[in-house]
């Protein structure tokens, strides 16, 4: 369900502030709400930790991603796979604790070229 391949050298930023590599779908990152792209953290991986798996369970142990749910509010520029559709909802992990903070429910932006409106955040799991 990836608009492309994955990113190889992706970052995410833990709410205690360690920095994971992880392999994010490339239209993560150009996900857009408030005028704030949805970028990686600024710095290098914290020593001795693993890559982080950015698709986990509820049930999962360890660090659980924060993420975000947008509804498309408006037509994509071209079909691509799963994501069709007016109204349709789509799960995104946020990189970067201060972007997380900075949006709001009813933020507006986009995401894959559509239009979109922030419904949904999740906060970050640690179990």
């Amino acid at each position: 369900m990836s608009a492309g391949k994955f990113e190889r050298n992706g970052k995410y930023e833990s709410d205690v502030g360690n920095v994971y590599r992880c392999r994010p779908q490339p239209e993560t990152r150009i996900m857009r709400l408030g005028g704030r792209f949805n970028g990686y953290p600024p710095g290098a991986l914290t020593p001795g930790l693993g890559s982080l798996t950015l698709r986990r369970s509820a049930r999962s142990q360890g660090v659980i991603p924060r993420y975000v749910i947008v509804r498309l509010t408006g037509p994509m520029p071209s079909v691509r796979g799963d994501y069709l559709g007016v109204g349709t909802t789509h799960k995104v992990v946020v990189f970067r604790l201060s972007s997380f903070l900075f949006y709001g429910v009813g933020t507006v932006g986009t995401y894959l070229g559509a239009a979109c409106v922030l419904h949904y955040k999740q906060p970050e799991v640690l179990r």
